[in-house]
Formats: structure tokens, sequence, C-alpha cells
């Protein structure tokens, strides 16, 4: 337990994950803070960075953010000079296969605002990897939409104290847009 859950107005744990650009994640982190919740960024810089952050023991958070761009390949990190291992990447993207073989994420709500990543691949690498939720988007959201979406739904979970799958309801029906956003449970 963190010591933030032990104050006398609780603080739920929360991890986001910047994937490149960070002003998203920036976002998100004030908004998750505004609703009460303690707050660790991950800026990562490399596909081996960002891996690592999906290493999750036991007393990580359990509400798990990413944040990035995503296409038909995966999670895009762009060209990297020499020296950083890109081996995992395909035309600069990261596969939900390379995510599968690395990430831990015991009893995780993992959200994902990036494009595409509500797929089956993305789906199966994260539910495998013991997340007991995980929330995407099957096509592409305009950032405004995503931070729209995400801002329903942390209220929804940390505000009202709604179940998972009631706060993914509430916030998916919240404006047309936000219908491309999927729930997958074990």
């Amino acid at each position: 337990m963190l010591v933030d859950e032990k104050y006398f107005a609780p603080k739920t744990p929360a991890s986001v994950i910047a994937v490149g650009d960070a002003f998203e994640a920036l976002l998100i982190r004030s908004m998750l803070e505004s609703l009460g919740a303690a707050v660790l960024l991950h800026l990562v810089g490399t596909p081996e960075d960002f891996l690592l952050t999906l290493e999750r023991k036991e007393h990580d958070p359990k509400l798990v953010v990413i944040c990035g761009h995503g296409d038909k390949n995966g999670l895009v990190f762009g060209d990297y000079g020499d020296g950083v291992d890109v081996g995992a990447l395909v035309d600069g993207s990261l596969p939900a296969a390379a995510i599968a073989k690395r990430a831990r994420m015991p009893g995780a709500i993992v959200v994902s605002t990036a494009c595409l990543t509500g797929d089956a691949a993305f789906t199966k690498a994260f539910l495998e990897a013991g997340a007991a939720a995980y929330i995407a988007p099957s096509d592409c959201p305009d950032a405004s939409d995503a931070a729209l979406f995400a801002h329903y739904l942390f209220h929804s979970l940390l505000r009202r104290g709604l179940s998972p799958e009631r706060a993914f309801d509430r916030a998916r029906h919240a404006d047309p847009a936000l219908d491309m956003f999927r729930l997958h449970k074990p």
C-alpha cells in the first residue's frame, strides 16, 4: 500500500505512461490529480523504457494509462539513432506481440488512448499479462475526444466510485465520437 492510500482523504495511485508526445499524458495526469489520484508519470524515451514500465509488481498502481499514437503496426515510437535497440519495432511502431512477451499487469485496469490499440492483439497481450480490464479505442479518436473519454471514465471511477464496467458505459455514451472505445475483461 502506498502512503497516499493511508491519508485521511486517500488518493488512488495511478501510472501515466507517455509514449512520444507528452502533451496528452500531462493533461491526463493533471486530470487524474484533480480527481484525487496520486500519479506517477513515466516519460519513456525508448521502446525498452516502455516495456520496463509494463513489468509491474503487485504493489504498483492498479490504474495504468498509456498515452501515445498508434497505427496499424502498434504504438508509434518513430526513428532512433545508433545505440538504441529498435529490434522490437515494426516500421517504427511497437506491435502487441512485443508487449505480450514482457508485460506483467497483475490486477491492473489499463487504459490506452492510442489509435487502434483496442484490437484483438493488444487486448490479448494485456489480458494475458493479468490485467483486470483493458480499455482502448478500436479506431482513431481525436485527441480532444480521447481526453473527454478519459475525464468521464476517471471521474466515474474516482469520484463516483463506479465499477470499471459502469464507469466505461458512462464515458462511452457521453458523446457519439466515444463509441469507438472498448472495454475488455478476462
